[in-house]
């Protein structure tokens, strides 16, 4: 396993890293898609920034609030950026209810962009897999078939191989059958393949 990648001095922490590029290539990625769907450019790369700016600033605030007694002994706490100060859950509906305002002040059509941002989103994926699959975040079972990869000197199943692979079928699937007059087909088939590929992958995650 990699937790890091070393730069003279520098140690870059994996995670972080590629979560910054699966964000950047989600969107890119749902922007191009996008124009396919008669949809700017420009107007999904701020939909998404937005709604992503958004959910952290809830995410953020949300945990302050949460343990405001804490904070408030602590204060400096309060701009401390850990992974652990953030509430994921308030995080992403704050930044649901931004972008959607945001969509309704652009006047753009729903179906349309959550279909472009389903594509990014599963386009990221893959790029978050490779990250798992380089960290062991996502830690498979114990298995003896002749593709188990070793993690703790162990041979597991590389549960994040599985994931990644998946969501790049997917991202071809959705890209070759993309029909300006029917994204919603595109999302919900995607939102059906996503359920489907968790289920059988998970079964693979240990404990």
């Amino acid at each position: 396993m990699v937790q890091s990648i070393s730069l003279g001095p520098l140690a870059i922490p994996i995670t972080p890293l590629f979560a910054m590029l699966a964000v950047m290539i989600g969107l890119d990625v749902a922007a191009r898609f996008g124009r396919r769907l008669q949809l700017p450019a420009d107007d999904l790369w701020n939909t998404g920034m937005i709604a992503i700016a958004a959910c952290l600033i809830v995410a953020r605030l949300w945990n302050v609030f949460q343990f405001w007694d804490v904070y408030l002994e602590e204060p400096r706490l309060i701009l401390s950026l850990r992974p652990s100060g953030f509430i994921w859950g308030a995080g992403l509906i704050g930044g649901l209810v931004a972008g959607y305002i945001w969509m309704i002040v652009k006047a753009l059509d729903p179906m349309r962009v959550a279909t472009a941002f389903a594509v990014g989103i599963t386009a990221g994926w893959v790029v978050q897999s490779i990250s798992n699959y380089f960290t062991g975040n996502l830690l498979g079972t114990i298995s003896t078939l002749p593709w188990a990869m070793p993690y703790f000197d162990e041979l597991r199943h590389p549960v994040p191989l599985y994931e990644g692979l998946g969501a790049m079928v997917l991202w071809l699937l959705a890209t070759i059958s993309v029909k300006r007059e029917h994204p919603a087909r595109i999302f919900w088939g995607l939102l059906l393949g996503w359920s489907i590929l968790l289920l059988l992958t998970r079964a693979f995650v240990e404990e």
